[in-house]
């Protein structure tokens, strides 16, 4: 779960200090994108991390304190229930709206099985599958680390470009993109409308790539980019807002001060219906972007890490981004829309 700094000084000082730390990567270029887009497709289902479970497991029997013990559990519980839900649902959404890759039929592996394709041929196939995106910093001393905090996160690549168990995993993949924020949902529940809209993302920016030749053209990039081209369309529309989304000390009697279009606050499970039914509206979404790492030097900050996030409103049929909020470092930090985002709007439409 998010944890958020309260004293603002540190806060103030944390957003200044810290390295940024850009880990959605597109190293394939305009070209590389016709031969990732028409090979066979992999995609490759989460197996439990033996290791993880094993430990939460010993914490379970080891803590004598009952609360902490009941957050080990629903920890793990919640992992487990992660796995079973993205491996259901990838399979689903894959199969409604995946566009590319339609040589040959898409295939879903487990790790072990891509495994044993990888040792015979793995020149031949793309590989999509899901990693949790941990980076190398480096600190003030000089001392190479990994980032604590991970991002989830989808991975679009040639298969012998993925190599697991690699330090440069992040240097030598095609494509990666974030999943949406769910950690506001009851343990952090994943839905088949975060798959479809990110899939949807990731495939228009793909065909942007290609389209208008674009250099390390990031999901980042392209959320600003619409935001710039779209943003007017906003207007004479109603904004859908996932409750859970909105900041706690936001009321929509606040954003109605700064915003005069119609805004709807309304329930998770309806924002996904949205999604699902591919309805023609602008819905909210939060997207991670970054992790930035402390570099201050400062005894007892050197490991604090915050990650980043741009709070937008997608089309939930077309996902083309209306608006997008976040790209500079005091506004990014927390995910969940406050006033400032609509005023933004307000400039725009």
């Amino acid at each position: 779960m998010i944890k958020f700094i309260k004293n603002s000084f540190i806060v103030f000082f944390l957003l200044f200090q810290l390295q940024y730390v850009n880990a959605q990567v597109v190293n394939a270029k305009s070209e590389d994108f016709k031969e990732i887009t028409t090979r066979p497709l992999i995609v490759q289902l989460v197996t439990e991390d033996a290791y993880m479970v094993e430990d939460l497991e010993k914490r379970i029997s080891k803590t004598s304190n009952a609360k902490r013990r009941t957050e080990f559990e629903i920890e793990l519980n919640a992992y487990r229930e992660f796995i079973s839900s993205y491996n259901l649902l990838i399979k689903d959404v894959i199969k409604k709206i995946w566009l590319l890759n339609k040589e040959k039929p898409i295939e879903f592996k487990t790790f072990s099985e891509v495994q044993d394709i990888r040792r015979v041929n793995s020149r031949n196939y793309s590989l999509l599958q899901f990693v949790q995106t941990k980076l190398w910093v480096t600190n003030d001393y000089g001392k190479e680390t990994f980032t604590a905090k991970t991002i989830p996160t989808l991975v679009y690549s040639r298969m012998e470009k993925a190599e697991p168990y690699d330090d440069n995993f992040n240097k030598k993949i095609d494509y990666s993109i974030y999943l949406p924020f769910i950690n506001s949902r009851s343990n952090q529940q994943l839905l088949e409308s975060d798959l479809i809209i990110i899939l949807k993302i990731m495939q228009n920016h793909i065909s942007e790539i290609q389209t208008y030749d674009k250099k390390n053209y990031t999901a980042f990039d392209f959320a600003k980019d619409q935001d710039e081209e779209f943003c007017d369309l906003l207007k004479g529309q109603t904004l859908l807002l996932d409750e859970k989304l909105l900041d706690k000390k936001t009321s929509k009697q606040d954003i109605s001060k700064a915003y005069t279009g119609n805004l709807n606050v309304i329930a998770t499970e309806e924002i996904s219906k949205s999604i699902i039914q591919a309805e023609d509206v602008p819905v909210s979404i939060v997207l991670p972007y970054s992790i930035k790492h402390d570099k201050s030097g400062i005894p007892g900050l050197e490991s604090s890490e915050l990650i980043m996030y741009i709070k937008c409103f997608v089309n939930a049929k077309t996902a083309n981004f209306y608006s997008c909020y976040g790209t500079k470092a005091v506004d990014n930090w927390e995910p969940f829309f406050k006033t400032q985002e609509f005023k933004k709007i307000e400039k725009s439409k």
